[in-house]
């Protein structure tokens, strides 16, 4: 208790160090908690999975496109592999579920094979999900999902009407349900429905028959007692006999590792996706912030150690033993640490949505205090007390009564320490600052660059049956729309296409297996995205008929294409298209991968999406015709309803993640430079304390208030110099490698370096030069009063 009210009042009698270690800690640690908090749920991605693993991504070539038939050839062969599930999104754009005359919309729908819950064996709540999508017209929900269809009531054997896009009104029986997905899955569904579903419609059918058609995502759970290696080697050894001939010297079966998926293995798709690089950044940034709030902590404890001396040495002389002295030092440390802690819970509190919101989670104040966290927390709290507390306490009680009294006991090479430390954190600072305008600069980058194609004032909206049924009369409707200038439609959206083909190019009676991202469009599809023709001939009335093709620059160079007459794609095994045009590239994926081959096909089963040119005024005439444009949709369709998004905002949506990282970035910064700053207010107040007696003379004997000044501020000047110098090859590396993600990038130019300077520098002499120029200023009298 004695030791308590002593700790009280020292904290009291240095109010204003006591308040900058208390704003810097609470800070400090806040920020590196919230940080560590996401770190954290990044490297648990998919660790609940049982058998993690044991768990396979199967590829061909390196890539995750299987076909049916692909997948039931490796089963064949490899019985090694204890299970295989293969499943994709499910195609229908829109999908309900109803109960009782009440509609549900399923948000994101997987559809998958009877393996699927034997592979990924998810927790189950009711029903046996291992065997809940072994026939047609099965469903398994997730928790929250089924409550919200049946409420309290038991759903197992009950069914759901389900009304999708490409198929309505079918009785599902729920077989399974199974607990939410965590956040820490890179999985996002909220039902999963079995394949054989799907069979009632015909092209779905005639599509899975194809070996090319490589639609499907495939993965093994392969037994504990069979060693990867052998599964590889039985993998690239496997009998391509039954293979049609086409595709014998084109299938190359491989496996990667499920559980380094989330950051390595991108082109999956159906998963979300992280990237390692990136949160180690994060993490690295989190960890220097509380550093930072340490050697805050450190340097105000170190720049009033004669204060401290002297106090310790008093005690010494009054009979205080060491442990005594180490008590009441580490008293105050704990002290600092538990208000500390207690603000920065409440601080965690409220800033947690913002914090939901910049990283796109869905943190509960409950997960603050997880054994992970609270462990984290623990293990910091530690080393706070043992490295300003314990140590400090143990240093004290060492030191003799006569060297504890003695003024002036500082010493250079205490002195280089604390500057050390001042030099760390503007290395930090710069070095956030450089990244912060670099991810700035690329992401403006991303968004000005041409990407190909029009995205501006376009709309678009996935079509059901019940409107391709009936797609002449509603596109002559739409287009008498005033506000609506040009319409057209491809079967999925030109930025989300999903569809991959493997089929065979005859190139001039050269025959060979390629690969490429197929969209089938409708014939004014390029004129009305302005993607401009390279060569050859555009589609035209006959296409359908003819099954033409069009491909991309990139497809021409990948297929050996030297010219387009006599050169045809068979896209079934028996149907050939002609391939009579090749268009610029343009960006359908993001700019993190390069443009892919990709092939065009003019089709009359390409209603599924919708475009819309707007070309209206204002909000309000925008808002009536879309008014309009939903009539007209309710009146062709009026059990899915009109849900439309804009093109530019889908592209955008695509550098999401680089968004959010820059802001991260933005606000680390910011609370690094405002802890860099707390920590140079709070030495530059003990300094000019030193130094008050040498400012008075120096004034006494002539000297101006600016020459003050430069002598004050050039040590400091001196420092930011050396820490520019340290950060800018750091930042250089790091920033480096974060553009080494995107295959369409910026410059690192050294005008970017140079300015991180300039802001840091002129950041630390505003805070500098405020205490300096008061120093400066004060009257001679008042600091040799007492000479």
């Amino acid at each position: 208790m004695k030791n308590i009210k002593i700790t009280f009042r020292s904290l009291f009698k240095n109010k204003t160090v006591t308040i900058f270690n208390l704003v810097g800690l609470t800070v400090g640690i806040t920020v590196s908690m919230l940080v560590f908090l996401f770190v954290l749920k990044e490297k648990n991605t998919d660790k609940f999975i049982p058998d993690l693993n044991n768990i396979y991504v199967l590829t061909d070539n390196n890539e995750p496109y299987f076909s049916q038939n692909m997948v039931n050839h490796v089963k064949t062969e490899v019985p090694e592999i204890q299970n295989i599930t293969y499943c994709t999104n499910d195609w229908s754009p829109q999908v309900f579920l109803a109960k009782n005359q009440k509609s549900f919309k399923v948000e994101k729908m997987l559809t998958a094979d009877s393996c699927f819950f034997r592979v990924f064996q998810f927790n189950p709540v009711l029903g046996d999900p291992k065997n809940g999508l072994n026939a047609s017209n099965k469903i398994v929900l997730t928790q929250s999902l089924a409550e919200k269809i049946f409420g309290k009531e038991n759903p197992i054997g009950n069914t759901v009407t389900y009304n999708a896009s490409y198929l309505s009104g079918i009785e599902l029986e729920v077989t399974a349900v199974i607990e939410d997905l965590p956040q820490s899955s890179s999985w996002e569904f909220d039902a999963v429905l079995s394949f054989q579903t799907n069979y009632l419609i015909d092209w779905y059918v005639d599509n899975m028959k194809s070996w090319g058609s490589r639609n499907y995502k495939a993965f093994g759970r392969i037994n504990e007692s069979v060693s990867e290696q052998i599964i590889k080697d039985k993998l690239s050894n496997i009998d391509l006999a039954v293979l049609p001939e086409n595709y014998k010297e084109s299938i190359k079966y491989g496996l990667f590792p499920f559980q380094d998926a989330y950051f390595d293995f991108h082109e999956i798709g159906i998963l979300k996706t992280g990237n390692r690089f990136t949160v180690s950044v994060i993490g690295i940034v989190g960890l220097l912030i509380l550093l930072l709030s340490f050697v805050n902590y450190v340097n105000m404890i170190t720049a009033q150690r004669e204060k401290r001396y002297k106090n310790v040495g008093i005690y010494k002389t009054m009979g205080s033993s060491r442990r005594r002295i180490i008590e009441m030092v580490t008293t105050e440390s704990v002290l600092m640490l538990l208000i500390t802690i207690a603000a920065s819970f409440s601080l965690i509190l409220i800033l947690l949505p913002a914090f939901n919101r910049i990283t796109g989670s869905w943190f509960t104040f409950s997960e603050v205090f997880s054994g992970n966290f609270l462990l984290l927390l623990f293990c910091i709290a530690a080393a706070m007390v043992f490295l300003t507390g314990i140590i400090p306490g143990v240093i004290f009680g060492k030191k003799p009564v006569t060297l504890l009294i003695r003024k002036n006991i500082s010493s250079k090479g205490n002195n280089w320490a604390r500057n050390s430390l001042l030099v760390f954190q503007f290395v930090v600072s710069i070095a956030l600052i450089t990244s912060i305008l670099v991810i700035n600069r690329q992401n403006t980058y991303m968004q000005n660059r041409d990407a190909g194609f029009a995205k501006e004032n376009i709309i678009y909206a996935n079509t059901n049956n019940a409107i391709y049924t009936q797609i002449n009369a509603f596109r002559n409707e739409i287009l008498q729309i005033p506000g609506i200038s040009e319409i057209t439609f491809s079967e999925s959206v030109l930025i989300a296409n999903d569809q991959n083909w493997g089929m065979n190019i005859v190139n001039h009676g050269d025959k060979y297996d390629v690969q490429f991202s197929k969209l089938s469009v409708a014939a004014n599809f390029f004129d009305f995205f302005g993607v401009r023709l390279n060569e050859g001939n555009g589609f035209n009335e006959n296409s359908k008929t003819n099954k033409d093709f069009i491909i991309n620059k990139t497809a021409k160079a990948d297929f050996s294409i030297d010219q387009l007459a006599g050169t045809r794609i068979a896209y079934q095994e028996s149907c050939h298209g002609n391939i009579i045009g090749v268009v610029d590239d343009y960006n359908f994926e993001s700019f993190h991968v390069p443009v892919r081959a990709a092939g065009f096909r003019c089709s009359g089963d390409c209603d599924d999406v919708i475009y819309m040119k707007i070309n209206t005024q204002n909000l309000a005439s925008f808002n009536t015709t879309m008014k309009e444009v939903k009539l007209l949709w309710d009146r062709f369709s009026p059990d899915f309803p009109l849900e439309y998004q804009f093109l530019d905002q889908k592209y955008e949506a695509m550098y999401i993640k680089e968004a959010r990282f820059q802001k991260f970035l933005m606000y680390t910064t910011i609370v690094s430079l405002i802890l860099s700053c707390l920590g140079l207010i709070g030495l530059t107040f003990f300094v000019m304390e030193q130094r008050t007696k040498e400012i008075g003379i120096r004034k006494v004997n002539g000297a101006k208030v600016m020459e003050i000044l430069t002598m004050l501020n050039k040590d400091f000047i001196k420092w930011v110099v050396i820490a520019f110098v340290i950060a800018t090859p750091i930042a250089y590396y790091t920033m480096n490698k974060w553009l080494e993600n995107f295959a369409y990038k910026t410059n690192l130019s050294w005008w970017i370096f140079a300015l991180a300077g300039v802001l840091a520098l002129g950041i630390a002499l505003l805070t500098v030069s405020w205490q300096s120029w008061r120093a400066a200023t004060r009257n001679p009298i008042e600091a040799l009063r007492y000479e």
